[in-house]
Parts: C-alpha cells; sequence; structure tokens
C-alpha cells in the first residue's frame, strides 16, 4: 500500500516513515500543507497521515482541499498535540476520518490506518440512493434529481446516516456518537450542523425535508 505522511516534523516523519517500509509499504513524504495537496491532487495513495500545524497551509485546510479533489475518498488520519475538544471536532469537520493525539504509539496509528483502508477497500464508498436523493460515498458528493447539493463532510455524513436509516428515526445520541465517537462535544454541536443541513437542502424542501422529534432524533421524510 502506499501511505502519505504529511509532517514537518522530520523525526516524526521518518519514525513513522520507517516503521511503514518496515512492513512492506511504500511511503511518500510533504512537509507542509501545500504540498500535501498537491502530491493528493497527481499522486494515488491508500491513506494520508496529516499532522495540523504546518507551514503554507495547515492540516485542516489541506483535508479540506483534498476532500474537493480525485482523491475525496482517502482515508486521513490526522496527527497532532492539539487536544483540546474544539481541535478534534475542527479535524473531523474538515473530513478527517481518525485524529491521534500526540505522543502516540506507533503500533496504534499502524491499527488505525489498515482498519480505515479495509473499510476503505471492502466497498464502503459506494452510491446510496434513495427516492431520488443520491449520495456518493467514494466522491463525497450529493444530488437530488441531478442537480448538485452542496454539503460539507459533516452535513454529508449526518444525511447518509438518515438516509441509511429512512424512513425510521436515527436516535440523537446515535448521531452523535457516528459523528464524534466517544469525543461527544459539550455544546448542542449537532442542532447547529442539522441546521446547516436543512439550509443546504432549502431548495429541495417541496420533496423531502429534515424532521426532528423533541428529545429523540431526527428522521429524514420524503413529501
Amino acid at each position: 500500500m502506499r501511505i502519505l505522511i504529511a509532517e514537518d516534523h522530520l523525526d516524526i516523519a521518518e519514525n513513522i516513515g520507517d516503521y511503514l517500509t518496515a512492513k512492506g509499504h511504500q511511503v511518500d513524504f510533504a512537509y507542509d500543507g501545500a504540498m500535501a495537496v498537491s502530491l493528493a491532487q497527481t499522486q494515488t495513495f491508500d491513506a494520508i497521515v496529516m499532522d495540523i500545524m504546518m507551514p503554507k497551509l495547515d492540516g485542516l485546510k489541506a483535508t479540506a482541499q483534498i476532500r474537493q479533489g480525485q482523491q475525496a475518498q482517502v482515508p486521513i488520519l490526522m496527527l497532532t498535540a492539539k487536544d483540546r475538544l474544539d481541535d478534534k471536532l475542527n479535524g473531523f469537520d474538515s473530513g478527517a476520518d481518525d485524529y491521534i493525539l500526540k505522543p502516540f504509539a506507533i503500533a496504534e496509528l499502524y491499527a488505525r490506518l489498515l482498519a480505515h483502508i479495509r473499510k476503505a477497500q471492502n466497498g464502503y464508498h459506494s452510491v446510496m440512493v434513495v427516492n431520488g436523493l443520491e449520495l456518493d460515498q467514494k466522491n463525497k458528493t450529493a444530488r437530488f434529481n441531478g442537480q448538485p447539493l452542496k454539503l460539507n463532510p459533516t452535513t454529508f455524513k449526518i444525511l447518509t446516516l438518515l438516509c441509511k436509516n429512512h424512513p425510521n428515526l436515527v436516535d440523537k445520541a446515535e448521531l452523535e456518537f457516528q459523528l464524534w465517537g466517544d469525543l461527544l462535544p459539550e455544546n448542542d454541536v449537532l442542532r447547529s450542523h442539522i441546521y446547516n443541513l436543512r439550509k443546504s437542502l432549502a431548495g429541495c424542501a417541496d420533496h423531502f425535508k429534515i424532521q426532528s422529534k423533541h428529545g429523540q432524533g431526527y428522521q429524514l421524510v420524503f413529501i
């Protein structure tokens, strides 16, 4: 497998690279965010390890740009010393699949890399269609009756979860767990994302809507 390591600390990058090379993988390096985006746009990788604090372009912006490119589906693991909850949520919102804190056990990093790569290779990325609503898991794009919908990574994932469970209600706690795992935000961040999702779907209001049930959860309802 081919893995891109975007990390401006040479000792950390080389340590990860040596470990992955010893496991038989091909490794490429980017020492700033702009280089990471450039490589991801011109090369094919099975996964990317992305530091946040890098010169020229930070890892959050680099990840967001990669998610808009030809390798939108590539697993991206954030590797950073930024341990505040807001930092972690920003990482997931930018499009990261996982968030690993420094210092880290390289064996755990490797195990997580393999898990995300397996998920990607086992057909996790597919096209889901529900009553004219089309969600392309590979490219993270959405369409309704052929018209593109503008969603960010978090609202796309919420809509995917609602579609998977349609017409059933998705419990609020389940949505939060699927979005953030055990890193649950202290404030009601989910409500803000639902609000943004509804704004993005405003043009489809005559066809379907996101319906909430107070204290329970949300469901996708077609009209």
